[in-house]
């Protein structure tokens, strides 16, 4: 996915692209969006479930209990410090730890532009505003290109993020 940054103006509209009818740009990635959010939503119960099983083999209560209130980053972060004390005691290392944490954490990246870009604001190239950034004595606006293949690899990094927990889990299971 494309991004550009642009030093913010006297007034934050005035990078904005606020020109023209967005309508059919919206109609076309509509769907894209809402198969981003299901899908992280699907993720985000894999990972639930994933913490329930090991917190408790016998039932999702306690896991539930746990988790109930928790974000999607401290669920990463219970994750992250629970399999990483669970290596440490049994001496074994799960290969693909560190991997499946930074795309758990890159899907919710991911998944958090698209949800939370101002789409009022896209322009003829897909470009939504999406952050602003204080960099070195300068405010910048952030704006990613939200299109339709950007929005496609988005969902693919969030299913493939999904289908991974299939190894963790039976790599975890097996350093048992």
């Amino acid at each position: 996915m494309k991004t550009r940054q642009i030093p913010l103006q006297q007034y934050a509209f005035l990078n904005k692209y606020l020109e023209g009818d967005n309508e059919s740009f919206f109609e076309i990635i509509s769907p894209q969006i809402g198969f981003v959010v299901i899908d992280f939503n699907l993720l985000e119960e894999r990972l639930t479930s994933f913490l329930c099983q090991i917190i408790s083999d016998r039932s999702d209560a306690k896991g539930l209990i746990i988790t109930h209130s928790m974000s999607y980053n401290a669920k990463v972060d219970l994750l992250d410090r629970y399999a990483g004390y669970m290596n440490n005691i049994r001496e074994k290392s799960i290969e693909s730890h560190r991997k499946l944490i930074e795309d758990i954490k890159e899907s919710g990246r991911l998944r958090n532009l698209v949800v939370h870009a101002e789409w009022d604001t896209v322009d003829k190239d897909g470009y939504a505003f999406v952050k602003l950034r204080s960099q070195r004595n300068d405010i910048v606006q952030e704006f990613a290109q939200l299109d339709v293949d950007s929005l496609i690899d988005i969902r693919n990094k969030i299913i493939d993020t999904y289908n991974s927990f299939d190894t963790y889990e039976e790599w975890y299971y097996d350093a048992l």
